[in-house]
């Protein structure tokens, strides 16, 4: 009988079964269930990533919610018009269709302390470890967007319109 990795076992566990224990220790579902129903309605090719940026910040500590994921481009004109034509604070730049949440790329993210959101964190623990997972932070952005990570898969806001107004789409998500 040939030996393979998948044979040894280990305390009763082959290294296969606890490499995917580790495995899905940062890329199974988040310790908040809000947060994973938010990653649930992502692009499928960033759900993994979310989780995992999501994981690794709650081992360190940081226990991130999702506040904002993907959003129609209706509901991103309404937050548009906030501050302008709205009631509040102007919050983003973005039109419909101009921002990566309108295609499902895009989290906002907060740290829960103690079952509230603190706004106030600094955001660079938490920037650099969404960044070492591939995210754009929008604490660069020229209107600072601290709680804004996206992943582009090397596209342009123009390139993924250009791509809706093609129908180059799967289950209704641009193709990436």
């Amino acid at each position: 009988m040939k030996i393979t990795k998948d044979h040894i076992i280990m305390g009763g566990i082959t290294i296969a079964g606890l490499a995917l224990l580790l495995r899905n220790q940062f890329q199974g579902p988040v310790w908040d269930p809000v947060s994973e129903e938010r990653i649930k309605k992502l692009h499928p090719a960033v759900q993994a990533k979310a989780r995992k940026f999501l994981n690794l910040a709650a081992k360190e500590g940081i226990y991130l919610r999702v506040t904002d994921g993907i959003r129609t481009f209706a509901e991103q004109e309404a937050i548009y018009a906030q501050g302008r034509t709205k009631p509040g604070e102007i919050v983003t730049d973005a039109r419909g269709g101009q921002s990566y949440h309108n295609y499902g790329l895009a989290i906002d993210v907060v740290p829960m302390v103690n079952g509230q959101p603190n706004y106030d964190d600094d955001y660079i623990r938490i920037s650099q470890i969404g960044k070492s997972l591939g995210f754009t932070w929008g604490g660069h952005f020229r209107r600072t967007d601290k709680p804004h990570f996206h992943l582009s898969f090397g596209f342009r806001i123009a390139e993924l319109q250009n791509k809706v107004s093609k129908n180059e789409l799967t289950n209704g998500f641009v193709n990436v």
